[in-house]
Formats: structure tokens, sequence, C-alpha cells
């Protein structure tokens, strides 16, 4: 079947053990006010514009034929899409010379997803490495990432996705079979805070938390520090706890807040001002965030930056 992905990365080292190639679907449901790959929340593919690569030419008003297109002389953004009558043929992207328009993803077969992904198997063997499936997250598109799972995992390849367990448990549970590594994101422990900054509770979360963790799968938990939001001692500590009781033998991974999302923010024409002031934790505020971890007996492994589609 066919998936809606934002990209493929080759050479990751940061999704899982060994090298890697991970895979971004597009769709999520979670709203994470610090998203660092915002083009996938939505699973449907929509226009990207991008203003500051706009030479204000107009040929993408021209070339549209559902008259999808308006052209702002004065005010930014020069170009305004009127995604009800945009019906993605492509027209403007095509007559665009600078990208200014682009997709935020494309369609691809499962097939051909895993012909892609599976180009590097010899790197994955010699470095026990593998193939990851992240996103958005894998539980919005899962039968397009069961069947890229199920295709891999013929050829004896690690698989591992990055989710954040938002999802019945019965789509969650579809997955074990195909895939060795769970990588969940736990990112605040209290329900109120949670549903501030995500949009949502987190009490399926807790729960799917719970029971995968019983299942006996591998399982790495990773906590994004965000400043003044995750990256507190309460926060931390309340989550240390919640995993010391249901996964107490899991490896834990805090990853450091990353300001190169912003870029994508302000590429479309979305406010940055959640950001500001933000900057990454220092070495020693990240030490005693993992010594709160380490205090109710769990491994933390070293730290990693998540991996995104920065390059896009």
């Amino acid at each position: 079947m066919d998936g809606a992905i934002i990209d493929i990365k080759r050479f990751t080292l940061h999704d899982g053990y060994g090298i890697r190639s991970t895979l971004f679907l597009k769709g999520c449901g979670l709203r994470c006010a610090w998203c660092q790959n915002p083009e996938g929340l939505e699973a449907r593919i929509s226009l990207w514009y991008l203003k500051k690569q706009c030479i204000q030419c107009r040929l993408c008003a021209s070339s549209c034929p559902c008259d999808a297109l308006r052209y702002d002389e004065e005010n930014e953004p020069f170009v305004r899409i009127n995604r009800a009558r945009c019906t993605s043929c492509g027209a403007c992207v095509a007559a665009c010379p600078t990208t200014a328009l682009s997709f935020d993803g494309r369609m691809i077969s499962a097939a051909a997803a895993a012909e892609t992904l599976l180009r590097d198997l010899e790197f994955y063997r010699q470095s026990g490495g593998g193939v990851t499936i992240s996103g958005g997250d894998p539980l919005v598109q899962h039968e397009f990432a069961i069947e890229l799972l199920g295709l891999c995992r013929k050829e004896k390849v690690h698989t591992a996705i990055e989710t954040c367990l938002f999802g019945d448990y019965e789509i969650v549970e579809r997955f074990i079979p195909w895939t060795d590594l769970f990588i969940v994101d736990l990112k605040l422990a209290d329900d109120a805070m949670h549903r501030e900054y995500t949009h949502s509770s987190n009490e399926k979360i807790r729960s799917n938390y719970a029971r995968l963790a019983r299942s006996g799968v591998q399982l790495l938990t990773r906590i994004p520090l965000i400043p003044r939001v995750t990256a507190t001692e309460s926060n931390i500590g309340a989550l240390a706890r919640f995993i010391a009781e249901e996964n107490p033998a899991g490896s834990v991974e805090l990853v450091n807040f990353n300001p190169l999302a912003m870029n994508k923010y302000e590429l479309m024409n979305r406010s940055t001002e959640f950001f500001d002031g933000m900057a990454p934790l220092s070495e020693n505020e990240v030490e005693a965030l993992r010594k709160i971890l380490e205090s109710e007996g769990l491994s933390v492994v070293r730290e990693h930056k998540r991996s995104n589609t920065a390059g896009r």
C-alpha cells in the first residue's frame, strides 16, 4: 500500500543502534508546542510556501487551474493559498522557478520505500544498525508502517519505531511482532500540563506505556528537554518514578533542546514565539536531570540529538 512520508534519511545515527536509515511518516496525534518536524503533523500532503525563496514572479498564481493562489504584493506572505480550492495538482510547483512552492511530503509504496531502505543492508549488518520509522508518528499510518516493517524483517534487518504512543493499544500491539526496538517519547508527567502543551491528555500514553513494557519488548524511553516545560526537576522526577515503576529494566535517554526546528517554523510562516529565549541546556543542567533518573535506579544512556528533517 501507499503511505505519505516527509522524507527518508540514510546514514542516521540517533534513531536506534548502529548505522540506520530513518523514514519520516506524516501524521501525528499530538500537537507538541516544540515539535521538531512540524511538516509531519498532518497526514495529508500540502503545499509549503517558503517566502524567503519567493522572487514574486507570480507564475504560481497564473499557472493554478483551480484559482487557489492569490498574490499580495503589499503584505507577507506574498502568496496566499486557498487550501479549500487546492487539489495538490502540482502545477504551481512545476511553474515556480525557485522552489518557493513545494510539497511537504510525497506518496510512496511500502515496496518502494523498502527498496530504498534496504540499499544499505551491508552497513546495517556490519554496524548492528537497521531501519527506523519515525514521523510524525507511525501509529497514524499504521497499516503502511507495519507492511514496511515486515518487508525489512524479511531481510533480517533490525527494525525500530519512534512513537509517542498516543493511539489505541490494539494498534500498538500490532507492531510488536515486527519491531525489535520501541523508542517511546515521554514528555510531561502532569496531565494538565500535557494537555496545555500537546493538546491531549497523557492518560492513554501512560496506559499504553505500561502495557507495552509488560509485553517484554525492548523499549528505550526518550525525554525531550524543553526549557521551562519538560526540563524541570519536578517533571523529570515524576517521569522517573513512573518509568521505574512500569519499566525498571529499561533505558532512558535525555534529548536536549534543538533550536534548528525554529527555521522550519519561519519557513512555514508559523509563529516562533514559543521558542523565544530558549537555548539547549548546559552539560551541568543535563547532568543534574540525569542524576534524578539514576536516583530511581534507571539506566541513562548517553545523550543523543533526535534526528529531524532539517535538510528539507
